[in-house]
């Protein structure tokens, strides 16, 4: 029987866990080990130190995000439009991030296409999902398509954060 996002809400949290809700069923995310973690930090500090000079959104590291009555997302990091913010909210963010960004570890192929599609069904404007070992990032689009960085290519989402450029080696600096 599916859970919903208010039975997932009540649960109470499992130490050393996190859990997301996927279509229902509550799922165990992985740990990030140290590749995972400097690659995270890398994004968001390239993302914060643009956003500071562009104030167009507010960077996230771990956040919930409650797409549905099903789909209760923690993307590694993420983008959401200032509009999106709510001084003195409280709760879960009740939309999807404007970019959803998930470094790749130890999920399984399946399941990472599986939350890419329900942030772009749910409104992310883009994508991007990293993977430091190959040190790849493709950004995949609300139209489904999908643009891969890597090596020496300058990392860009024009469509969501115009002007934004940064070399891919800076995501994957000290890996």
């Amino acid at each position: 029987m599916p859970v919903t996002a208010q039975e997932f809400i009540d649960l109470p949290e499992p130490l050393e866990q996190r859990i997301e809700l996927i279509c229902g069923e509550v799922v165990s995310i992985g740990r990030g080990h140290m590749p995972h973690e400097v690659a995270k930090s890398n994004v968001a500090r390239v993302l914060i130190v643009w956003l500071l000079q562009n104030p167009i959104g507010q960077v996230f590291c771990d956040s919930m995000f409650q797409l549905d009555e099903q789909n209760c997302l923690i993307p590694d990091v993420s983008v959401l439009r200032r509009e999106h913010t709510y001084p003195g909210g409280t709760g879960l963010i009740q939309s999807a991030p404007e970019i959803a960004i998930e470094v790749v570890s130890s999920e399984t192929a399946a399941h990472l296409e599986n939350k890419i599609g329900l942030y772009l069904a749910h409104g992310s404007k883009s994508v991007w999902v990293v993977f430091p070992a190959q040190r790849i990032v493709r950004i995949f689009d609300a139209s489904g398509q999908s643009r891969k960085f890597e090596q020496n290519q300058t990392l860009e989402d024009p469509s969501v954060l115009p002007g934004f450029r940064v070399p891919l080696t800076a995501i994957f600096e000290d890996l």
